[in-house]
């Protein structure tokens, strides 16, 4: 006899003939027999209402298949929002629709019933359209998307957080990268800059703006954009570079 076929004969025995047993039931009843315990009776069946069902004691259920959960689910999902166990219980309740034990009876779990029926993919598509919609909005809004700045913008607004971001992405970084959103730019100080432009100076023959974005080519360097906006123009950059490094 397997471990089962002894759990349900003991369920039987224990129910003595009638429709209805509790786990406090059992329990009393077990403790002067070699019977499974209620934790292994558990650990067998998964739930206790399953175990009666196998056993066959309790009311008539009705027996959904697969097919019968899976379109229960979809259509629950279609009007669920957010979509999770505990709102679908609701929802079942409501709609006379398979219960969450009737899904773990069917499938072991919640999360391969959601994968069989094609819902675990539509929540990371929904996810990440949620992301890049959130991402996008988030980069009109602010002046500079950080993700300190995203933080803050996104308090009250229902939308994904950095961790979450971060998590489908491999980071906040690459998620950025590839929505197509420009990385926030370092703030270069006029000292910084004037270092650059220094050992732009001496790495090449003659430092113009040409030779400089050549220079920069490849490298973490301000760009004229940035020196111009510091110092007024190019040449007061370079003015101020040569009596720098004259005095």
């Amino acid at each position: 006899m397997s471990d089962m076929e002894e759990a349900i004969e003991a369920l039987r025995l224990a129910a003595n003939g009638k429709n209805e047993l509790t786990a406090n039931t059992y329990f009393r009843w077990q403790l002067n027999t070699q019977y499974p315990t209620v934790a292994e009776i558990l650990m067998l069946f998964g739930s206790w209402q399953i175990a009666l069902e196998r056993a066959e004691i309790g009311q008539i259920r009705v027996v959904y298949t697969k097919s019968d959960i899976i379109e229960a689910l979809r259509a629950a999902k279609a009007e669920l929002e957010p979509f999770t166990s505990a709102t679908y219980r609701e929802w079942a309740q409501r709609h006379q629709a398979p219960s969450l034990t009737d899904i773990v009876h069917q499938f072991n779990s919640w999360q391969q019933a959601l994968s069989e029926a094609d819902i675990l993919k539509e929540r990371v598509q929904e996810m990440e359209r949620r992301i890049i919609e959130s991402l996008l909005e988030a980069q009109e809004a602010l002046p500079t998307l950080t993700s300190q700045a995203y933080t803050k913008w996104a308090v009250g607004k229902n939308r994904p957080t950095v961790a979450t971001i971060a998590r489908r992405y491999g980071s906040w970084t690459n998620a950025l990268e590839i929505i197509g959103i420009e990385l926030p730019r370092k703030r270069w100080t006029e000292e910084e800059v004037l270092l650059v432009l220094g050992r732009a100076r001496h790495e090449t023959e003659h430092l113009t703006i040409a030779s400089y974005q050549r220079f920069s080519e490849g490298q973490d360097v301000p760009s004229i954009g940035v020196i111009t906006s510091l110092f007024g123009s190019w040449s007061n950059a370079i003015m101020v570079l040569m009596n720098q490094q004259d005095s």
